[in-house]
């Protein structure tokens, strides 16, 4: 019987896949007949949460060449993605690639993919990465498509890997409670809005209702909502997401309920 399966039927067949350890990262490749360029690099903070093995708390934007990639991490799981698109044969338009990294032999960097999105990255990333890399995806598959070929500027001007000049995550917010609202905790969510680092913020319309229900967060479709974070100050930008992470346990009062991890 297939594990989890709440039906009772019996197989004699089962697909068997590797379990890839290691650190999941997300690359938004723009092509252009075959050139690739990563044009942003994302790292993803899961932790295990409410009985969830990996629920995303933050997707933090990294670099991928030069000082700030000193163990080439980046620099190997951008690579890995173009070879990806490379044997799908893709070589138009914008591409979200997630691939989890870990240590290989020899002090290598082990890649493995995870899956080849031929969309944008699903998830309001133009301020951060305007910020963060200093130009943003949508605009560069644009270039790619409507400038001129090989001519001066746009698309020519855009590096083949990304750096940062800043700090940038998106932070999700995480329920740590389940069932009937009885009180939203504005204090908390106030805390959260004034700290440095937070330059957007945004709980769903249906969690700041009481009489409403909401879910313990056990994937990104129970999420409460968003966060934006940027700093130039990496010390101060750590401690506000962490600070973060402490108070979204005290957003909402449900009815009769506790969190429960």
């Amino acid at each position: 019987q297939v594990f989890g399966s709440a039906r009772s039927e019996t197989y004699d067949r089962v697909l068997v896949q590797e379990f890839a350890r290691g650190t999941e990262y997300a690359v938004d490749v723009v092509c252009r007949d075959g050139e690739r360029k990563a044009v942003a690099l994302w790292r993803y903070d899961k932790r295990p949460v409410n009985g969830a093995p990996f629920v995303y708390h933050a997707t933090r934007l990294v670099p991928a060449c030069g000082v700030d990639d000193p163990d080439g991490v980046g620099r190997a799981v951008c690579e890995y993605a173009f070879e990806a698109l490379d044997a799908l044969g893709v070589r138009w338009g914008l591409s979200h690639v997630e691939v989890i990294a870990g240590p290989g032999p020899d002090g290598t960097v082990r890649t493995r993919l995870v899956e080849v999105n031929c969309r944008q990255h699903n998830a309001d990333f133009v301020p951060l990465t305007n910020a963060v890399v200093g130009y943003n995806a949508l605009d560069v598959v644009v270039d790619a498509h409507l400038g001129e070929l090989g001519g001066d500027g746009g698309w020519d001007d855009v590096p083949t890997l990304p750096s940062t000049r800043a700090h940038g995550a998106i932070v999700h917010l995480v329920s740590h409670v389940e069932g009937r609202i009885t009180d939203i905790n504005y204090d908390v969510l106030a805390e959260m809005e004034g700290l440095p680092s937070v330059v957007d913020m945004h709980v769903y319309p249906q969690f700041m209702e009481v009489g409403n229900e909401v879910e313990r967060t056990v994937d990104i479709r129970t999420d409460s909502g968003w966060i934006h974070l940027l700093n130039s100050d990496g010390d101060e930008f750590e401690g506000d997401y962490e600070r973060i992470v402490e108070l979204q346990r005290r957003m909402f009062d449900v009815e009769g309920g506790e969190g429960d991890d």
